[in-house]
């Protein structure tokens, strides 16, 4: 009796443990809109390859020739791995293309990346990691 209840503790400690988790992901809908595409080309500035989702920075001039830097949202380390996306990927200087959601406030220069090219090389990413 006294090894079944100690069981149960721990099962639901791992379980609320395991719970945090969740409930600290933002919503990705809440973030971007998701019936607008947009595209933008630019040069990296920052690749940040981390959990729970990896980011760049990218510098991007307007028609005026005014750069702005756009930060893109992208996958985890394990999402971009499965794709032989490492953290040497991109590098500062790097132009790229970019396809993807634009944040729901459009002051807000943020992109979730749906497809991604480096026309230098022809080297590109789609999918959906999210």
């Amino acid at each position: 009796m006294k090894r079944t209840v100690v069981m149960l503790i721990v099962g639901l400690a791992l379980v609320i443990a395991g719970s945090r988790q969740v409930f600290a992901h933002h919503s990705f809908s809440a973030e971007y809109d998701s019936s607008q595409k947009v595209e933008i080309q630019g040069v990296v500035t920052e690749f940040v390859w981390r959990n729970p989702h990896s980011f760049m920075k990218i510098d991007v001039a307007d028609k005026d020739g005014a750069t702005k830097s756009w930060t893109l949202e992208w996958g985890s380390v394990s999402q971009l791995s499965q794709y032989s996306i490492t953290r040497t990927s991109l590098k500062p200087g790097d132009k790229i293309v970019v396809t993807g959601q634009p944040a729901r406030d459009s002051a807000a220069p943020r992109v979730l990346i749906e497809t991604l090219k480096r026309p230098a090389d022809g080297w590109e990413w789609k999918g959906r990691v999210q």
